[in-house]
């Protein structure tokens, strides 16, 4: 289960010098971690319709951060490809479709005392060659993972 695939080497390198820089919006959390998802062990999946097999697929994203602050708790799925992956344009699709309300703020799910909120980052050396419906769910730099969190 080693992580070998070049994208999600790179995500991983720029994440670990992202989270030692002094002012990262991850030390605005009270407490945060993160997992590799292993698509053979792990049966966690945001579900899309793929035309093409006319049938619902599961999109597994690479990497799963949970991050709490007071009672605000974030679920933050990360996917590093490259843009010229177009499948990404439906599994963004039925992302918002689950977890967006239809003005584009994420829904709040209430658990216990906890309010959550599931976010959805695809990760890319230049998130500027995506296309403008899609460009917010892109990121070239962990900070913008983190920092477009903010507050609910």
């Amino acid at each position: 289960h080693i992580i070998r695939t070049p994208s999600e080497v790179r995500f991983l390198q720029q994440l670990v010098a992202y989270s030692q820089s002094n002012g990262n919006a991850l030390d605005t959390f009270d407490w945060w971690m993160f997992s590799k998802l292993d698509e053979t062990l792990d049966d966690v999946h945001l579900p899309y319709y793929d035309p093409e097999a006319n049938r619902i697929r599961q999109f597994k994203p690479d990497f799963v951060f949970w991050l709490q602050r007071g009672n605000d708790y974030h679920v933050v799925f990360v996917d590093p490809k490259g843009t010229a992956h177009s499948a990404y344009q439906r599994k963004v699709d039925d992302y918002k479709r689950l977890f967006e309300e239809p003005s584009g703020q994420r829904k709040v799910f209430t658990v216990d005392n906890l309010r959550v909120q599931v976010s959805l980052a695809l990760y890319t050396e230049d998130r500027s060659l995506v296309g403008q419906g899609y460009a917010d769910y892109w990121a070239d730099h962990p900070g913008m993972v983190f920092e477009r969190l903010g507050g609910f």
